[in-house]
């Protein structure tokens, strides 16, 4: 493998394409939950006998197709690492950096919010559907408050389930200080630093409900982000690394293993050959595993060229790019869906509906409000800094503001 130079660039492309894959592996979830088939599994995780196709569904790699979950652990884990990475290039212009990223945030989750409203009134109800249908009620007003706030003690996601990970990503914004610090300071004890944001997340994951890691505590979630944060930070050690490799495409496929191994471990405990008591006890640990498998993910993508280059093709990169937008419009439209028609006659029929839709309207979306966000964000951040720029630096600070 032949090196390339250690700095870090402004964007990598093959990350965009792992997010947009992430923002698709959500949508599918959220897509056959509107089968009673694909919604047991998360009431019950032990394994039955009923049907075959559905065991493989749920405990082979299979599942790796709708393991929602991860694929927000991996999108903590890219906030993470792409707020951080040009932190460390450029440094940040705090003044300039919290109102521009607030409203690069808050502004097309409010257009959601809007959006899901407007699906569930004008929606009728002409089924039950699957339990996940059914805990999607009318919004009211103190919830739909909620919503818009994010950053308040009540789990967000009434009109919107997905928004309880955006108070996640709010509250990492708003700390980035923090995590800068923790990540710039004493950095020959980085194993160290590693084991300590596992530890805490060990502890979060054992308080919190399991079978609900959306509900889990900060100790849990917020140590994701940190992990992100690390990785920016080691960039020249994840490249010096890469570059000792003897033998770079088996050590790739041995990481991706373990990756996917970490990633499916919530759902392989469940098969253990062992007492209830045991897989009770190990089973948030599992949770720990797969933020460890989504972080190898991201490494993975960044040091691997072979899979940095597949995950950078058009449709992936394109996919990157509406991740925000699509991860935020699809599921009210779902829901939707499902109190139409109620349950699929096939499950997983509902796809070649649901995906195009949402691909459809995640495009419109990022159009009409998330670019013009992103956008407004960028100027009132440039605005922000000029007025603030000591005269003897008149080259402008670039915006703080992620892509």
């Amino acid at each position: 493998m032949s090196s390339v130079s250690a700095a870090p660039p402004d964007r990598i492309v093959g990350l965009d394409g792992l997010r947009g894959v992430a923002a698709l592996v959500v949508v599918i979830l959220h897509s056959l939950l509107l089968s009673s088939a694909f919604v047991d599994p998360f009431v019950d995780p032990r394994p039955t006998d009923a049907d075959p196709l559905m065991w493989w569904l749920t405990y082979s790699p299979l599942h790796l197709a709708w393991e929602g979950t991860v694929a927000v652990y991996v999108f903590f884990v890219l906030s993470g690492f792409v707020l951080c990475l040009p932190a460390r290039k450029r440094g940040v212009q705090w003044r300039a950096y919290y109102p521009s990223r607030l409203v690069r945030l808050y502004l097309p989750v409010w257009a959601s919010v809007v959006l899901a409203i407007a699906w569930i009134l004008f929606t009728p109800r002409l089924a039950e559907g699957s339990a996940f249908v059914q805990i999607h009620q009318d919004p009211i007003p103190i919830a739909v408050l909620r919503d818009l706030i994010l950053v308040v003690p009540a789990q967000p996601g009434w009109t919107n389930t997905v928004l309880w990970s955006l108070k996640w990503e709010v509250l990492f914004s708003l700390l980035l200080p923090l995590y800068l610090l923790f990540a710039l300071r004493l950095r020959k004890f980085l194993p160290l630093k590693i084991a300590l944001l596992l530890i805490v997340m060990t502890v979060g994951a054992y308080e919190g409900p399991i079978e609900r890691p959306y509900a889990m505590s900060a100790l849990f979630q917020m140590p994701i982000f940190a992990l992100g944060c690390l990785l920016a930070m080691e960039w020249e050690r994840v490249i010096a690394w890469r570059d000792r490799l003897r033998n770079a495409r088996l050590t790739f496929v041995i990481v991706g293993v373990v990756a996917a191994a970490c990633m499916m471990s919530y759902w392989t405990v469940f098969v253990l050959p062992v007492e209830s008591a045991v897989i009770e006890a190990l089973a948030p640990m599992t949770r720990v595993l797969q933020v460890v498998g989504a972080l190898l993910a991201v490494l993975l993508v960044i040091a691997s060229p072979g899979l940095g280059a597949a995950l950078s093709v058009t449709p992936l990169r394109w996919l990157g790019t509406r991740s925000f937008s699509l991860y935020l419009v699809h599921e009210p439209m779902i829901v939707a869906l499902g109190r139409v028609i109620g349950e699929p006659p096939v499950a997983g029929s509902v796809l070649f509906i649901t995906i195009p839709v949402a691909l459809l309207m995640a495009e419109v979306f990022f159009r009409v409000v998330e670019r013009p966000s992103y956008l407004l964000a960028r100027r009132i951040g440039r605005t922000i800094s000029a007025r603030t720029r000591p005269a003897a630096r008149p080259d402008p600070a670039p915006s703080p503001v992620p892509d």
